[in-house]
This record gives C-alpha cells, sequence and structure tokens, in this order.
C-alpha cells in the first residue's frame, strides 16, 4: 500500500509540473460550481467541496489550482505564504481583492483517475448583502441561526445585531424571538481562531425580517390602461409609467418591465405597499418609436398579465377621431335600422323557419279573444263583432295560420261558460283583447267587466303564464273609465290601434298586422300560407 501512495505521489508531482498543460486530461470534471462570498481582509479556510474529499487524510493525493488571467496556475503548500493549502483546505490568511476568481481541486484515488472541482470566490471590500447564507422571513415565533463558520475547532464566537455587538452570546447557536419589534435585522456571526500562533477572523451573516400577514392579489394595473395612446412630441424626452397593484405586504415573487416589440427594456422601479411603479424613459422620440408597441408585463406569484400601449404625435389625433366618429355613427344607424326593423327582420326569419318555438307544449289553441260584449252602444257592438269574427280570423286564421279561440263562435251552446273558458284559457298561448272605441259621453263611468276579462288579467297579470296583445279599435285618448287592472295593463303594454278606415285594414303585411303578428307565437307552417313576410 506504502509502494502504491509513493507512486500516486510521483505521479501527481508529474501532473502538477503540467498543469498548465494537461493537469486535467486525467480527471473527471463536476460542473457544479459553489460561489462563497467573503470579505476582504477576514480568513478564509476553504474546504473540498465535495464530501469524500473534504474528509482525504492522505495531503499528498489533493492539489488546488487557479484559474485566472494567466491561466491554471498551481497553488503552493509554503505555509510562509499567503495563500497556500493543507490538503483539503486552501487558506487565505488573509483575503485580498486579487483572491476573486475560480479555484480547482483536484482528488486523485488511482494512478490514472482523479475528480476535478470548481469553486469561485468572490471577495468584497465591504460587506454586501449577496454574501448572506440566508434571509429568514418565516412567519414564527423562534428562528434558531447557526454560525456559518463554525468548525467547532476551538474558535471564539461572537454575535452581532445589525453590526453592533449582542452582548453575552458566544454560542454557535442562536436564538432570535420574532414577536419582538426589535427582531429584524442582520446577524453576523464573527469567528475568531488561530493558525500557526496567527490570529484571524472569518464571519457569517443572516438576514431576519418579520414576515407579515399578506393578501396576495393578480397583478391589476392602475396604469396605463391598456390599448392606450400616449401623445409625445418627436425629438423630446418621454417618461412611461407603469403602476401594478400586487396585494397587501407582498414583497417577494412579483416583477414589472417594460417591452417593446417582446423585447426587454432597461427601467427602473420602485416599490411600496404592494405597489410596483416601473418607469420606462424615452430621452428622443422619433419616428421609429411611433411604430413600436410598448407593453408593461406584471409577473405576480400565480399569475402575468401585460397592458400595452402605443405612441402618437397630436396631429395624428384627427384620424383617430374621425375614426372614432364614424364607428360611433355606424353602430347608432345600425342600431336604429335593426329597432326601426325588428319586427320585419324577425317575421323575414320566421318565414324562413329561423327562429322557431316549441310548439309540442300541450296548447290548442295560438290566442283566445277577448271583448266587451256588455256596455256599449249598438253601432260599437257591431263595428267590435266585425273585428273579431271576420277580420281576425280572415287574417290570422286564414292568412297566417293561426288558430283562434273566439268565445260565441268556438264553444257549444249548452256548455259551462266558466268551466270553458277556464279550459280554453288554458289551452292558448296569448292573449288577445279588444278594446272597443269610447266616445265622450261615456268617459268617466266605469266600465264593468265580463267573467272571461277577468279570468284573462289574473293569468297576465297575477299568474303571468299569458302574453297579452291589447288591440284598439280606432281612436282612444282616455282610459280612465277602465277598471284598474286594465287601466294598468295599458300602462304596461301600450295598445295596437287598428284603423278600420285605412287601405290596409285588412292587409297582412301592414304595419299593425306585422305588429301583431310579431306578437303572436311563431305559426305551425309559416310558408304554406302565402304570406310574404
Amino acid at each position: 500500500m506504502t509502494e502504491i501512495g509513493v507512486i500516486i505521489y510521483f505521479f501527481a508531482e508529474l501532473v502538477m509540473a503540467s498543469n498548465t498543460i494537461n493537469y486535467s486530461a486525467h480527471c473527471e470534471s463536476h460542473q457544479d460550481i459553489e460561489t462563497i462570498r467573503v470579505i476582504q481582509g477576514e480568513a478564509l479556510g476553504l474546504s473540498c467541496p465535495n464530501k469524500d474529499c473534504s474528509s482525504e487524510m492522505n495531503d499528498s493525493l489533493i492539489f488546488w489550482f487557479k484559474n485566472g488571467t494567466d491561466g491554471i496556475q498551481p497553488l503552493t503548500m509554503e505555509e510562509n505564504e499567503r495563500v497556500h493549502y493543507h490538503g483539503a483546505v486552501l487558506y487565505f490568511l488573509p483575503l485580498s481583492l486579487n483572491d476573486t476568481g475560480l479555484y480547482i481541486t483536484q482528488r486523485w484515488y488511482t494512478v490514472t483517475d482523479c475528480d476535478e472541482f470548481n469553486t469561485e470566490i468572490v471577495v468584497y471590500e465591504t460587506f454586501h448583502t449577496d454574501q448572506l447564507y440566508r434571509n429568514f422571513s418565516e412567519q414564527t415565533n423562534i428562528v434558531s441561526l447557526d454560525c456559518p463558520v463554525y468548525e467547532d475547532k476551538g474558535e471564539t464566537i461572537t454575535w452581532y445585531k445589525d453590526f453592533r455587538r449582542i452582548p453575552n452570546k458566544s454560542d454557535a447557536n442562536l436564538k432570535v424571538y420574532l414577536p419582538s419589534e426589535d427582531a429584524e435585522g442582520i446577524y453576523t456571526c464573527m469567528c475568531t481562531w488561530e493558525h500557526h500562533n496567527q490570529v484571524y477572523n472569518s464571519s457569517g451573516s443572516y438576514q431576519v425580517q418579520r414576515k407579515e400577514k399578506t393578501v396576495p392579489f393578480p397583478p391589476t394595473f392602475k396604469y396605463p390602461l391598456n390599448n392606450s395612446v400616449e401623445f409625445v412630441e418627436l425629438g423630446a424626452e418621454v417618461k412611461l409609467n407603469c403602476q401594478v397593484f400586487f396585494g397587501i405586504n407582498v414583497r417577494e415573487g412579483r416583477s414589472v418591465c417594460w417591452t417593446r416589440n417582446d423585447q426587454k427594456l432597461d427601467c427602473n422601479y420602485r416599490a411600496k405597499n404592494g405597489v410596483i411603479l416601473s418607469s420606462l424613459t424615452i430621452s428622443q422620440v422619433s419616428e421609429m418609436d411611433l411604430e413600436y408597441n410598448y407593453c408593461c408585463t406584471a409577473t405576480g406569484l400565480h399569475k402575468w398579465d401585460s397592458v400595452c400601449i402605443t405612441l402618437t404625435t397630436r396631429e395624428s389625433l384627427l384620424p383617430v377621431v374621425v375614426t372614432f366618429s364614424c364607428t360611433v355613427l355606424f353602430l347608432l344607424l345600425a342600431a336604429g335600422i335593426v329597432k326601426w326593423f325588428s319586427v320585419d327582420l324577425v317575421l323575414f326569419f320566421r318565414s324562413f323557419r329561423i327562429i322557431q318555438s316549441k310548439r309540442y307544449d300541450g296548447k290548442v289553441y295560438d290566442a283566445y279573444v277577448i271583448y266587451e260584449k256588455d256596455n256599449i252602444d249598438e253601432k260599437t257592438g257591431k263595428k267590435v263583432a266585425h273585428f273579431v269574427n271576420k277580420v281576425l280570423p280572415a287574417v290570422l286564421e286564414n292568412a297566417c295560420g293561426f288558430k283562434l279561440y273566439i268565445h260565441g263562435r268556438d264553444n257549444l251552446p249548452g256548455e259551462d261558460c266558466t268551466e270553458l273558458i277556464e279550459t280554453r284559457m288554458q289551452q292558448s298561448r296569448r292573449l288577445i283583447a279588444v278594446l272597443p272605441p269610447r266616445v265622450n259621453q261615456h268617459q268617466g263611468v266605469k266600465t264593468s267587466l265580463c267573467y272571461d276579462w277577468h279570468v284573462g288579467l289574473h293569468r297576465v297579470l297575477v299568474e303571468q303564464e299569458l302574453k297579452v296583445i291589447l288591440i284598439q279599435l280606432g281612436d282612444m285618448k282616455e282610459y280612465s273609465y277602465l277598471p284598474l287592472g286594465l287601466q294598468h295593463l295599458v300602462q304596461k303594454t301600450p295598445p295596437l290601434r287598428w284603423d278600420e278606415g285605412s287601405g290596409q285594414a285588412t292587409c297582412p303585411t301592414s304595419r299593425f298586422w306585422k305588429q301583431v303578428r310579431y306578437m303572436m307565437p311563431v305559426p305551425p307552417d309559416s310558408s304554406s300560407h302565402g304570406v310574404d313576410f
């Protein structure tokens, strides 16, 4: 075994002699690089980053190199040198800014085989937050801090908070009570140790923060508005601001940045009370800047979102206003046309069976017709009877294919009127109520209604099972003579006025009859009755 060690030792010396050329030719390199951040003036005992390597007892099997500007150079084992090594430990006594760089450890375990490990050391002039070993922000009562540079080799420990000494704290472990108001801060463990009768210091720091209760929200943009326009002047400086709300006491897992055509831009941002303000400054606006889309992208813990804006000069506002005005006018015109011709459009689509209702609803009649038979003079009675028994059937039944129930025409003599009215009304899809013309001398006199009126109004107003179509024969400016229930119905659904003297009084395509057909249910087969819809 001693002979093998001697062979390995001489082979290792040969490797060291040729390290600038092929020092790693026989070594398997481990790509993981550990980074250690330290302070100038302190000491560092750097152990081999591999566990097997750091416990190696045979110093002749381990060699250290530095990969610097002069290439890969071997490090010495001479004790009088500031930087030297003993086997698995590389000493910096003390550290210098020039020590920043990549250090290589080679461990030979056979004559022809070895492993190689890389460690990066970054030396700062003074303390920097990048040197923190950990940031404690857990929502707990007690945080336990272990001295990160303590190796249990007789070191003396001193703890500092925010670089002020904590009295009577010399253990390798420090407990911090978080509910205390002054618990937050940077805790530093200073380890004092000796090497060949020389005293050196090494330190490691943690940051402790009291984690307040957070209420995260999806990124919410306060400004700018998405697809908004920012007015600028060519050649002038412009500052684009983006403000995003992430929630209450949310400090981590959030970012806000500006992009231009999906390319990230350098911008400044500041955070306060769960809000991040990101600012992008364009020192001199050019014509090319007007062609880009500028987007502010906000990334939260579980979601991201973005808003985009465009830049434009004030001279280019006129086309935008014209386009917007034309669009609004077009929409208003389209809405007016649809509203004015809505009845014709519905009837047109019905003619092609585009709009259909379910007719398999157990109903027999499309409409139940009610009209006043009492309390009217003979002339008015004839006019009402003519409209109900002649005009309505001729247009709605014969021309349009609807099926009506007209009391007095469709009932048989001797039937129970009360039961018959209720049954037929339940079998009907609509209720057509015909209001007769009323002359001045009859106004002010309350009209009593027949039983079918009471049943119909109850099903329309109370049960809301029927839709009503009110038809007014002739002119009528006053409805105070009607019962209160019917007055309410007239106010809710204005009557359709039928003019007997009109030339299109019985034409199914007149405005009046289109309105009636529009309010009626879809006929069983609109195309089979010859009506021009």
